[in-house]
């Protein structure tokens, strides 16, 4: 994926996950002590809309890792200290360091705006505390490009009510702090990924005491939160984990693996006045700069609102979590053989992500000129070395439009970017697992949340992340705006979101997002989900009447996936 658009690549799923921060209705009455193997914790609890009778233990801010400080910087996570006595999880542990950005953008209440580097916490919310419950654990990893965002934006308590499952959230490190690598043992890389890692082991060890069945967990995440559940599900550490995984817009490649991690490690070292000489000085010199220095360089070197490419902190090969890529590790047979539900909404760059990176003027429409320089810009970033020509003029044949209509034009334009970085890569995704062997779920989301649609232009369709409002409950709870007042919701999005939570847990109870077999009485009965195989590339239509299909775009998606790697293939063998 291009590189100026990582930072900014999720600020619309962060738009749609504060929409329905610190929105159910909490009370330290009832709160539960659970014991962990750190120590004792108290919660409390909080009750969704139309269910007041029926409490969700929450627990908030539960260390499942010590500090990453000092020489743990840049380092694996190692496992939290015992504490004595009852420790206080009745509020939210401090959000990783990150720019000030995603508390300036939106007009919703945050609990808190507290950062520090010591923050390796995780939240559970669950319908019940009993040891013998065994009720299936999703774990949810949040989005923001890898490099903002926090776990408990968005509160599961409609999901943990309304479907009887127990819902954990993470924080894990992000940016340089999390992403930074040297290529050698001075500082691996991936370490955020590790922190999700070790946040499993956590769960595995621990959520039987809330509720939870350790051999019946999902990962779940949207937008980097589905890119890293890929990573998760490729990477040879999460075997025995997870038992299912759930992609929402964004799979591995949609963040590709960085290949010169020490070029990038140097130049933050610079900007922040290091001089080092090798990898050690300069990762010893990198900890005694304090959390504020390296996220300051660092949000330097991304440009953010320059207009300009900047450069951002990502996967790399580290030899440990991901050995190898992880197109090779499925070509190998090394892929977790776990069940996985994945897909993308249907106008990804339909609005927010083109207005903050896009052309200038974007919804004005678009001249051809302007789209085939846009279309170029692409091939240079993400295609080095190609034929610019043939993979324009094969592009040209698959986005049609009249070019006299600058709003056809314009659609043309989102629909190419949205393919190039989600949907293509989710197809490639869905293939490469199903073809491992396991179990494959893939949809596309038509739904739109009333409050969102109320915000954007008509010809806006479902943006990216618009599917975390109906997942996670939001029309089963109070939406608090900075300035008063609560978002409403109507009749439709309140039946999209219940269908939309049965399917996923559904899923993360039998494997089957149809098959409600365990779950609540009341659950809504959903439409027959077919499994996805790269012979009967069946996927769901996920609208207020779901319903399945076959073959999700395949004249786009064979352009991304076979015809553009053969041609950038052959100009490198022309190369040669």
């Amino acid at each position: 994926m291009a590189k100026g658009t990582i930072f900014l690549m999720l600020l619309v799923c962060l738009w749609a996950q504060v929409l329905i921060f610190s929105a159910a209705t909490e009370g330290n009455d009832g709160g539960r002590t659970v014991p962990t193997t750190s120590g004792d914790v108290r919660g409390t609890v909080q009750y969704i809309n139309d269910l007041p009778d029926k409490p969700i233990y929450t627990f908030l801010g539960i260390p499942y890792a010590a500090p990453p400080v000092g020489n743990l910087r840049f380092s694996a996570p190692q496992p939290a200290a015992p504490w004595e006595g009852v420790r206080d999880a009745t509020k939210l542990g401090p959000f990783c360091p990150q720019g000030q950005v995603v508390f300036q953008i939106f007009p919703f209440k945050f609990e808190h705006h507290n950062m520090d580097e010591d923050c390796l916490s995780l939240n559970i919310e669950t319908p019940t505390v009993e040891k013998d419950a065994k009720l299936p654990v999703m774990l949810w990893i949040h989005g923001g490009g890898l490099s903002m965002g926090m776990g408990h934006v968005v509160p599961f308590a409609a999901l943990a009510a309304k479907q009887d499952v127990v819902v954990v959230n993470i924080n894990y490190r992000l940016g340089a702090l999390g992403f930074l690598s040297t290529g050698d043992e001075n500082a691996p890389g991936n370490v955020g990924f590790l922190d999700q890692v070790e946040a499993m082991i956590w769960v595995k060890e621990n959520i039987q005491n809330f509720g939870g069945d350790p051999d019946r967990v999902t990962i779940f995440g949207e937008s980097a939160g589905g890119l890293s559940v890929s990573y998760q599900v490729a990477s040879p550490l999460g075997k025995g984990l997870f038992q299912r995984a759930i992609s929402q817009s964004g799979t591995y490649s949609t963040m590709e693996v960085l290949p010169k991690p020490l070029e990038l490690a140097a130049k933050l070292a610079k900007e922040v006045g290091c001089d080092a000489k090798d990898s050690a000085s300069l990762v010893d010199c990198l900890r005694q700069k304090t959390a504020d220095e390296i996220l300051e360089g660092s949000l330097r070197m991304m440009k953010m609102g320059s207009g300009e490419m900047g450069e951002y902190f990502g996967p790399v090969l580290d030899g440990n979590f991901l050995p190898e890529h992880p197109k090779d590790l499925y070509h190998d047979g090394q892929a977790n053989a776990v069940e996985y539900l994945l897909g993308v909404n249907n106008h990804e760059f339909g609005f927010v992500m083109p207005s903050l990176t896009g052309p200038l003027g974007f919804g004005q429409g678009m001249t051809e000129d302007a789209f085939l320089h846009e279309l170029e810009k692409l091939i240079d970033r993400t295609y080095q070395g190609a034929k610019k020509d043939s993979v324009i003029a094969a592009a040209r044949e698959v986005y049609r439009y009249n070019p006299d209509d600058p709003m056809a034009v314009q659609h043309q334009y989102t629909l190419f970017a949205g393919d190039q970085m989600f949907v293509a890569p989710t197809v490639d995704t869905a293939n490469k697992h199903a073809a491992s062997g396991s179990n494959v779920y893939l949809y596309e989301n038509h739904y739109v949340h009333s409050a969102s649609a109320a915000t954007r232009p008509e010809w806006v369709g479902c943006d990216h992340g618009d599917d975390t409002t109906s997942m996670s409950g939001w029309p089963f709870i109070d939406v608090h705006l900075a300035a008063g007042g609560v978002i409403p919701n109507t009749a439709d999005d309140k039946k999209f979101s219940a269908d939309m939570m049965a399917f996923w847990a559904n899923f993360a109870r039998t494997g089957d997002p149809s098959d409600h077999t365990g779950g609540p009485a009341d659950s809504p009965a959903v439409p027959e989900w077919p499994q996805y195989t790269p012979v009967n590339p069946a996927y769901m239509n996920l609208d207020m009447t779901s319903s399945s299909d076959v073959g999700l775009h395949p004249d786009r998606m064979a352009l991304w996936n076979d015809v553009i790697p053969k041609l950038v293939a052959s100009s490198d063998k022309e190369e040669l």
